[in-house]
């Protein structure tokens, strides 16, 4: 039997993603990734303005526990899916119980 601390209720449950691109992938389709996936903070004129390149985490919802490593609402995983496969991702997907501190954050919109 598993046991919890926690109370088991409904919509407490979020998708954890584990993902990495396939070894021999070229570093420059690496940087293209991560910058389309997590963004990037630059800045142009020698340090002078700084702004962020958003990517698509910017717009979901998630917790990021690593690199590669991700929580996320069930409803956003086809979007976050269908990004990766366009890259030939390994994905390693799981159902995971959420704390409430994890349902505050993953309910944000």
């Amino acid at each position: 039997m598993l046991w919890s601390i926690y109370p088991i209720m409904k919509g407490n449950t979020g998708i954890l993603l584990v993902f990495h691109l396939p070894s021999g992938t070229p570093r420059s389709i690496h940087n293209k990734f991560m910058k389309k996936f997590y963004g990037e903070n630059t800045s142009s004129w020698k340090g002078r303005y700084h702004y962020r390149r958003r990517g698509l985490l910017d717009k979901i919802p998630h917790i990021k526990l690593y690199t590669g490593v991700i929580i996320v609402h069930q409803k956003n995983v086809s979007i976050l899916l269908q990004f990766l496969k366009q890259y030939s991702t390994v994905i390693h997907k799981r159902k995971v119980m959420l704390i409430k501190d994890d349902m505050v954050i993953l309910s944000k919109e």
